[in-house]
């Protein structure tokens, strides 16, 4: 079923764990994903841009009722033309952001148009205070910042992290996901 415009709030927030990563999943990416993974050296990274990357198309494919490799996403950065910004769903009003921190990939999903910014970050030696108001900085910007967004602190995906997920509906619901079942090797 395809995602129509509406003022549905609910936000669903998709995590898995960096192990889910696995080399099928390159059938999913374009050809820009794929070069940019290549440019990413640390074993680690590439794992969470890869999960990110796939996780993404996928969910954005089963909402709109498409494959994911067929999700066209547009990365171009507002501010400098480069290929590194905000993904979007050009022709859709499925909003959507991305995070990766530690251990946890993560993609919120807003149907129906409004604006969604999540961040999860590993904790470490940080206070997690700090850490906190890190995640709220940076998921207020990723939906867009200004003024009437709503703050949703999650549930940790995982030990040791923190989740947040800022919006411009301010009745929205979260619902937290386990995704890894969603990017299982097919066999």
């Amino acid at each position: 079923m395809a995602v129509q415009p509406s003022t549905t709030s609910k936000i669903t927030v998709f995590t898995v764990g960096l192990t889910a990563a696995h080399v099928g999943l390159l059938k999913v990416l374009d050809d820009r994903e794929r070069q940019r993974l290549d440019s990413i050296v640390p074993e680690a990274d590439r794992a969470r841009f890869l999960l990110g990357a796939a996780l993404l198309r996928t969910v954005a494919g089963s909402m709109l009722d498409l494959p994911a490799d067929a999700v066209t996403v547009d990365r171009t950065c507002s501010q400098c033309g480069r290929w590194h910004g905000r993904p979007r769903l050009p022709g859709t009003v499925l909003e959507m952001s991305v995070s990766h921190s530690g251990a946890v990939v993560t993609v919120a999903a807003l149907p129906g148009g409004g604006r969604v910014g999540v961040d999860v970050e590993r904790i470490g030696d940080r206070p997690v205070r700090e850490v906190v108001a890190w995640t709220i900085a940076e998921a207020r910007f990723k939906a867009g910042g200004g003024s009437g967004l709503t703050l949703h602190r999650l549930p940790p995906p995982a030990p040791g992290h923190v989740l947040t997920v800022a919006t411009d509906r301010a009745g929205a619901t979260v619902e937290v996901v386990d995704a890894t079942t969603l990017l299982l090797p097919s066999r």
